[in-house]
């Protein structure tokens, strides 16, 4: 398992959309780095690895080779099927200190990292499954690649792991603490060392077909400040019929100089959507006008028959 975890480890992808954002300013694109990181912190200890931000600029790993002369990052594969292959994760090599990053675990010779996916704390009660272990809390930005070889490293503290009911766990784990009355539970997905046909490969994954409990929505500004005015659908027939229409979605590889996410950051083009289900998660995922549809940090973004994503953009628009 050392050998596999540290390959695994060496690359590490980082959304095109927080790439984008360093040329608005770093002081900027750590603020939103901070907004995901108020969800993710276990007994105190700040969240690390995954997204890594340097003091000076944001480095793209994984997705893009910025610097070609390392010969050092792998590029997501595109097979001639239009399927995506997206590699194993891992970190840069070398001390990683002056980074701020988001939290990881290692399990069962994978790499899970945060998601865009939240469970309420009372429904977490009901979908915890069986205990798989204990985060060990041994990686830290100053942590040299030994660190990352034994199985329940991660960079979130100490904290209870257990699988989920209804999902698979080779994809998603939980950790989950009650502490003064109060439950702290945050789910972790293994999207990397995977290959993406479709959009089932992802939304699939999350249940959220046949399952939606209600569904509400919040333009880019508020999105950016963290102002929680949403808006709730209304026709629920056509977001019902947008979610059967994400598994057929086509994968597309978030390219430095082709992510439309980065020319998208204005309240005419994009909206967070956030999808209720009926197991208490929620699932946010970004839409934009022209028909592009991000989940979490991942490589890559997918494109939707423009028919049925144009129906659901006026019903947020």
């Amino acid at each position: 398992m050392s050998n596999k975890i540290k390959q695994e480890m060496n690359k590490i992808e980082i959304p095109k959309e927080l790439s984008e954002r360093s040329k608005m300013g770093v002081s900027q694109a750590t603020k939103e780095i901070k907004k995901d990181r108020k969800r993710f912190n276990v007994k105190g200890i700040g969240i690390a690895a995954a997204l890594l931000v340097s003091v000076g600029a944001f480095t793209l790993l994984n997705n893009v080779d910025l610097d070609s002369s390392t010969g050092n990052q792998d590029a997501l594969v595109v097979n001639k099927d239009g399927s995506v292959e997206i590699p194993v994760i891992q970190l840069p090599e070398g001390n990683i200190a002056d980074m701020d990053m988001i939290g990881l675990i290692v399990y069962n010779g994978k790499i899970y990292t945060q998601t865009r996916t939240e469970i309420d704390a009372e429904a977490s009660k009901v979908i915890i499954g069986e205990k798989l272990g204990t985060t060990k809390g041994t990686i830290d930005e100053w942590s040299e690649q030994e660190a990352y070889d034994e199985e329940f490293a991660s960079t979130v503290g100490i904290a209870d792991v257990y699988s989920v009911k209804g999902y698979n766990k080779d994809f998603r784990i939980m950790t989950y603490e009650e502490q003064d009355g109060k439950i702290n539970a945050e789910f972790y997905e293994n999207f990397n060392g995977v290959t993406i046909d479709n959009g089932k490969d992802v939304f699939g994954k999350l249940n959220i077909e046949g399952n939606i409990s209600s569904a509400q929505y919040r333009t880019f500004s508020d999105w950016d400040n963290d102002i929680e005015n949403y808006q709730p659908i209304a026709n629920m027939e056509t977001l019902n019929t947008f979610v059967v229409e994400l598994n057929k979605a086509k994968p597309i590889p978030r390219d430095q100089n082709s992510d439309p996410i980065s020319n998208s950051r204005t309240d005419e083009e994009f909206r967070e959507l956030s999808i209720k289900l009926n197991d208490g998660s929620t699932v946010r995922l970004t839409l934009l006008k022209e028909g592009n549809i991000y989940y979490g940090f991942m490589g890559v973004y997918f494109k939707m028959d423009e028919d049925v994503f144009s129906k659901m953009w006026s019903q947020i628009h």
